[in-house]
């Protein structure tokens, strides 16, 4: 799930390296629109949803990957 993140965040921000898990969504240009492409194809590879909302609770990687995780907890 992480790797599947991290490409998708790298495609989206246009950044020219995978982003630190740590680092903000915000602080590296993120916008409420790129959150949308950011859900978007994160629900197409995986199906799990993620809401734009979220990133502004959850702004990293890390954050977002414990957040969907909780809520699939047991839905296998």
């Amino acid at each position: 799930m992480r790797d599947i993140m991290n490409r998708i965040w790298k495609n989206i921000l246009q950044l020219e390296t995978p982003p630190r898990n740590d680092e903000s969504f915000f602080d590296l240009g993120g916008n409420s629109y790129m959150a949308g492409q950011i859900c978007q194809d994160f629900f197409e590879e995986t199906g799990m949803t993620v809401e734009i909302a979220d990133f502004y609770e959850h702004e990293t990687i890390d954050e977002l990957i414990a957040l969907i995780a909780s809520r699939n907890e047991g839905k296998e």
